[in-house]
């Protein structure tokens, strides 16, 4: 054998296998019936409500004319004040909301990492609230801040903080107080669960060693764990942000209790009452159409302090 048949570059193969081209269609046929699905449940109803927000449906008022009023439902939304007064209140429980889940649920996280005694009655604690219906917890604190029975007046009572009993739900301040820290409660879990996660995925050599190096505990977090923990507590804002935003059942369970509705009224209750109590389903459309805007928004300025991150 020549030395030139020796040195001859083997050729390179041409395009796929069939052994990968049998993996990728088999990975299509597969992934197919879920993606047909998702585009049933979300892409489908979100096409539906988009088209029907151009048109006038409401079932009190027959139309005799043409249902098609293109943009007059957007018109009445902009000029609407209960419509103004709902997005503010929505953005406005969604900042307090959001911001306090994350101060409770990050302890909470620690606590429920750390090694001690406490450690298992803490992760009890922390299922309980995210495993509770919303519904629930509303019904649950609406009676625990009831002015005339309820526990959260007994303690301060008994512990003199206050003279008389507060009418929570019946004093503006007060009741906007009570719902914020009802749903703070509830959805303090759910941060708790995402940073827990983070948690445990972090080496304990690295705080190890800095504790070896002199480092206290407090540094150790704010220098170690907390950096390592930025794409858990990223996820945990995207997803806390989104749900602040679409919040329905605590607030309406809240303003069935109590008299000062126009405080809590966040954009998902405006929705549900425009729909099945006042029937006006072309209107409700729009302003669903604005909550996927504003849920849409909040997306968006994450992805892009994402990437701006990421970049630096």
């Amino acid at each position: 054998m020549t030395q030139k048949n020796i040195a001859a570059p083997l050729p390179k193969p041409r395009g796929r296998s069939r052994g990968e081209a049998s993996e990728g269609q088999l990975a299509f046929w597969l992934l197919l019936p879920a993606a047909l699905l998702l585009c049933g449940v979300l892409l489908f109803p979100m096409i539906t409500t988009i088209r029907d927000s151009f048109y006038f449906n409401k079932l009190t008022e027959p139309f005799n004319g043409q249902p098609f009023v293109g943009l007059k439902n957007y018109v009445q939304m902009f000029a609407d004040p209960r419509f103004g007064t709902s997005l503010r209140n929505t953005l406005f429980f969604a900042v307090l909301t959001v911001g306090g889940s994350f101060l409770i649920g990050i302890p909470m996280a620690l606590a429920a990492h750390t090694p001690s005694k406490v450690r298992g009655l803490a992760r009890v604690a922390l299922l309980l609230p995210w495993a509770m219906p919303p519904v629930m917890t509303g019904l649950i604190f609406a009676w625990l801040f009831n002015a005339q029975y309820g526990v959260f007046n007994d303690i301060i009572v008994r512990l003199h903080i206050v003279k008389e009993p507060l009418l929570w739900l019946s004093t503006p301040g007060l009741a906007v107080l009570a719902m914020v820290v009802t749903i703070v409660w509830k959805t303090s879990s759910f941060v708790a669960l995402i940073v827990l996660g983070g948690l445990q995925g972090i080496p304990r050599e690295l705080t190890e060693a800095s504790e070896v190096d002199g480092a206290s505990r407090v540094q150790s977090f704010f220098r170690i764990i907390l950096p390592l923990l930025a794409p858990s507590l990223a996820v945990a804002f995207i997803f806390r942000s989104i749900s602040a935003v679409q919040v329905f059942d605590i607030p309406y369970t809240f303003i069935q209790q109590a008299p000062a509705q126009g405080l809590l009224e966040t954009l998902g209750v405006y929705i549900y009452r425009t729909s099945i109590e006042f029937l006006d389903f072309g209107y409700a459309a729009t302003l669903s159409v604005a909550l996927f805007a504003v849920s849409l928004a909040v997306t968006a300025v994450y992805v892009r302090f994402v990437r701006d991150g990421a970049s630096t």
